[in-house]
């Protein structure tokens, strides 16, 4: 199930033009390496909570480099990780100077099948509470008495 807000957004280009609401996702919680390792162990894993645990960091480790080592690395039903980076412009190319000019390294990630149609058998809920929060919050500010939900 996965919970949603919805929220009034503009679009920046055109102000002009009317807000329309959006369907923004809810996080239930953040699962650390760990709870993910103890969930794929008690669904049959072979391996222990504490190998998938270093299997897991030295994958990422070792990503990481190949990463700044020029390689796009593809991790089957993962998916592939590759670098893109943030520039400023330069003059000209001769003018190019790449500890003044790139500004940032990104790794993206781009989804393998496993995670293919991910609309595909998902259930929506709006999620109120924090729907009823933003208008208690609004209420509070603007000093009204009665809220109505």
């Amino acid at each position: 199930m996965i919970k949603y807000s919805l929220v009034m957004r503009g679009e920046p280009r055109h102000p002009e033009r009317p807000k329309r609401a959006f369907a923004s996702a809810q996080c239930i919680k953040t699962l650390s390496l760990e709870e993910v390792a103890r969930h794929i162990r008690a669904h049959g894993c072979a391996y222990s909570t504490g190998d998938f645990i270093a299997i897991t960091k030295m994958l990422a480790e070792a990503t990481a480099k190949l990463l700044k080592e020029g390689y796009q690395v593809e991790l089957d039903d993962l998916g592939k990780f590759y670098i893109t980076l943030g520039c400023e412009g330069a003059e000209s190319m001769e003018a190019f100077q790449p500890d003044r000019h790139i500004k940032e390294v990104r790794v993206n990630w781009a989804p393998g099948e496993a995670f293919g149609n991910m609309r595909e058998g998902v259930n929506f809920e709006e999620n109120l509470k924090r729907h009823t929060e933003r208008k208690l919050l609004r209420a509070e500010r603007n000093g009204d008495s009665i809220l109505e939900l």
